[in-house]
């Protein structure tokens, strides 16, 4: 800032400039970290492993140890094949016309491959999975397989896009073995059947329960295999009584 004196003279006038104090230029003091610093640190960090540990172990559930060997099953032979095999003491079932079958579905529960159970008398809302014991494919697949086999031992099994034919739809609705106490079970199959040509000539459910002979999931699957042969058995000669012609 100048001012000017009577005499011209210019005098300068130059405020202060304050210096910063070195000491406040430093930032905040650091200081080492002490011997039960660090072994707080070191603690927590086990401790907080060890939980992650603990949760993959809780989550995990049923996994399968290493090297547990997974056995896999399907329903086994047919019942209709084995029937025209030339079975005389059983009757010959009603033939059928030819049918399309449409694809069989399901919940999606079952299209994993998963065996499930059901402790009916413990926990009847809870399904569960065998850890070691599987399907080969899925229930509703198997199932599929076994429907079309059927009806192509009863009368002659149509291409699905032929609209000439009475077609039919199958949805599997349960397919599990449910335990009535720790040593009984048994397997249980409920399916809802449509049968339809230029519009919808009947449906009706259908639910089998065969018992299990041992309680563990191969009593099972012998079970839900004979339960399946019967509720087939059941829907197609319900099918044979209605106006397919």
């Amino acid at each position: 800032m100048q001012r000017r004196r009577n005499d011209d003279a210019l005098i300068t006038y130059r405020r202060p400039i304050a210096m910063p104090d070195n000491d406040n230029r430093r930032g905040p003091a650091v200081y080492p970290a002490t011997g039960n610093s660090r072994r707080r640190f070191h603690s927590r960090t086990a401790a907080t492993l060890l939980a992650l540990a603990g949760a993959v172990l809780v989550l995990s559930g049923c996994a399968l140890s290493r090297g547990t060997p997974t056995v896999t099953y399907d329903l086994g032979p047919s019942a209709a094949i084995a029937g025209t095999a030339g079975n005389a003491a059983s009757a010959a079932p009603a033939p059928l016309p030819r049918l399309r079958v449409s694809q069989t579905d399901g919940p999606d529960w079952l299209e994993g491959n998963a065996l499930y159970y059901r402790l009916l008398y413990a926990q009847a809302q809870r399904l569960q999975p065998y850890a070691t014991q599987r399907w080969v494919m899925s229930p509703t697949r198997l199932f599929d397989e076994r429907l079309r086999e059927s009806v192509s031992a009863r009368g002659g099994l149509a291409w699905s896009g032929d609209t000439s034919v009475p077609g039919l739809k199958v949805d599997l609705l349960a397919f599990e073995q449910v335990f009535d106490s720790a040593t009984t079970s048994q397997g249980v199959v409920r399916l809802r059947a449509t049968v339809f040509h230029r519009g919808q000539l009947g449906q009706q459910t259908f639910e089998v329960r065969r018992p299990a002979p041992s309680a563990d999931g191969a009593g099972g699957v012998k079970a839900l295999a004979e339960a399946s042969d019967a509720a087939i058995a059941a829907l197609l000669d319900w099918t044979a009584t209605l106006p397919l012609k």
